[in-house]
């Protein structure tokens, strides 16, 4: 009896594994014919940010100069005067200190110094990027760029580093809008947090964020003219993805931009940590210039994950994936509940194609999934495991 239904339960596997052939899965190792431009074909889940048509990001190599160069159009409210940034963007190092490999970019909301009539008024916040230009080459290359920000309402002078909740309202696009005011500003960074460098071969960093106010109720009274908020953004150096806090030993300041008003259309906020005139002779890919198509050409979004080979399997197969630019990477397998099995891949992983051995000689037959997740992009595919007695 045990034997028969140990050879039903091979028959229903086995029938398992040929309705997965039947649905057109790579079983062949073909890593180039899995795939459709961007987008993975038949049981593949891939999650990727929908673009709103009215999304016409604007940005200028002068906007650039100008938000390290120039004064701010209008003061934050509650900083005072004390502060250096207060009155005027800050220079801080253009290059991280030998050794230190990690970064982080992030942006500051205030209301104007003079007020904000507006009552019906959010800033709507997207697509912040990080790049590099690199020492070894002379171009700009992207740490990252995510749609999605997340943040904390902080007092505006930061003292005491109080903080609460912010209020914060998920937009269609995947993007956030928030309000700031009340004594306190939306302080915010990318919400993969920080970014790996590449050690000793950092020239300077660019970060910039595209901004834009809407409307709190679509129903309301439109107060958007009236409206006052000051954006501005600015990046630290840190030691390492995971170094502690430690009173400014572990983290230096990269620079803070200059403040300006957001308008009802999209727009770009910028930090550039590099002088003038190396900016003009070598500007970095931004909204609205020549370099954009490259840039998004390479963006975290043109990934591929390709079916594990062999499949089914018993007990060791390869995943194979490749991404376009240096991004942090997670490689899970899951069983059929959605409890986690084991995870291949988590951490910084250079440009590229990349293969990953999964050995299964701890788990039972079945069917299992593996996940590939890139910045905020998703990717699933299903693999059979089959033990032979």
């Amino acid at each position: 009896m045990k034997r028969l239904q140990m050879i039903i339960s091979f028959l229903i596997l086995f029938c398992f594994c040929l309705s997965l052939m039947a649905q057109n899965l790579i079983t062949d190792g073909d890593f180039e014919n899995s795939m459709e431009g961007n987008v993975m074909i038949d049981d593949v889940v891939i999650q990727p940010r929908e673009i709103e048509s009215d999304y016409t990001p604007y940005n200028s190599l002068e906007d650039i100069i100008g938000d390290i160069t120039l004064p701010h159009e209008g003061l934050p409210h509650g900083v005072p005067s004390s502060y250096d940034w207060s009155q005027k963007p800050r220079r801080g190092a253009q290059q991280p200190p030998k050794d230190w490999t990690a970064a982080i970019a992030w942006g500051q909301l205030y209301e104007w110094k003079e007020g904000n009539p507006a009552t019906n008024t959010r800033v709507q916040i997207r697509d912040m990027e990080m790049l590099y230009l690199s020492k070894a080459d002379g171009q700009w290359r992207q740490l990252q760029k995510s749609i999605l920000v997340q943040g904390s309402a902080y007092v505006e002078d930061f003292v005491g580093d109080v903080s609460k909740p912010a209020d914060i309202r998920s937009e269609p696009d995947g993007s956030i809008s928030v309000t700031a005011g009340g004594g306190y500003n939306f302080h915010y960074w990318p919400s993969s947090g920080r970014v790996k460098i590449p050690e000793n071969n950092v020239e300077g960093c660019f970060i910039t964020v595209q901004c834009r106010l809407i409307l709190d109720d679509p129903d309301g009274v439109d107060d958007r003219t009236d409206a006052k908020y000051l954006m501005g953004v600015g990046g630290d150096w840190w030691e390492s993805l995971d170094a502690q806090w430690d009173n400014w030993t572990t983290n230096a300041d990269m620079g803070i931009g200059r403040f300006r008003f957001v308008t009802p259309e999209w727009k770009g906020y910028n930090m550039i940590s590099l002088p003038v005139d190396q900016v003009r002779d070598n500007p970095p890919p931004f909204a609205g210039s020549t370099k954009v198509e490259t840039s998004s050409r390479h963006s975290v979004q043109d990934f591929q994950l390709a079916q594990n080979y062999p499949n089914p399997f018993n007990p060791q197969t390869t995943i194979q994936y490749r991404i376009s630019v240096m991004t942090h990477v997670t490689l899970e397998v899951f069983d059929v509940t959605g409890r986690k099995v084991e995870t291949l891949v988590n951490g910084m992983r250079p440009a590229g194609s990349h293969v990953v051995p999964f050995d299964a000689a701890d788990i039972p037959s079945g069917a299992y999934f593996y996940k590939l997740t890139c910045g905020e992009l998703t990717s699933v595919r299903k693999m059979a495991l089959i033990r032979y007695y």
